[in-house]
């Protein structure tokens, strides 16, 4: 191929490449564990907290969606389990089973109340930014009400 054929080639491809942007992720880079860090580093608070405050507001959404709609969170952020339970071991109490409960163990973890609505929208706008349309309008709908 002589070096004009590939770049008329390559400026006939080009436009077709930029528009199509880099493809959609079909998980979540670095899983749970990255989600869980940033959380803890924006709101200046340590690990075992931001864990613990995660993990309890993704148990809710656990107990409030269908085994099928959780799978597909799971599917998306790797290790949502994992996390539940090293969450069931930070806050030591019950874990809640409604958004009405989340004040109780954000308190039980030294954070105030309304912690529960900044860890929520947290996580809402950082899975929105990564491309998970699908898993946030999930959580939106088992963290309403």
């Amino acid at each position: 191929m002589k070096r004009r054929d590939f770049l008329r080639a390559a400026a006939i491809a080009a436009p077709a490449v930029l528009l199509n942007g880099p493809p959609a992720a079909a998980q979540l880079p670095g899983g749970i564990d990255e989600l869980v860090r940033e959380l803890g580093f924006a709101f200046e608070i340590p690990l075992n907290k931001a864990v613990g405050g995660t993990g309890a507001l993704l148990h809710v959404a656990r107990e409030r969606l269908s085994e099928s709609e959780f799978a597909q969170i799971s599917a998306f952020i790797s290790g949502v389990e994992r996390l539940i339970q090293q969450a069931t071991n930070v806050v030591k109490t019950a874990m809640p089973k409604s958004m009405g409960d989340m004040p109780a163990v954000m308190e039980k973890l030294g954070l105030p109340a309304e912690s529960t609505n900044k860890f929520s929208d947290f996580i809402l706008e950082y899975l929105r930014e990564r491309g998970g349309r699908k898993p946030v309008g999930l959580l939106q709908k088992a963290w309403k009400g």
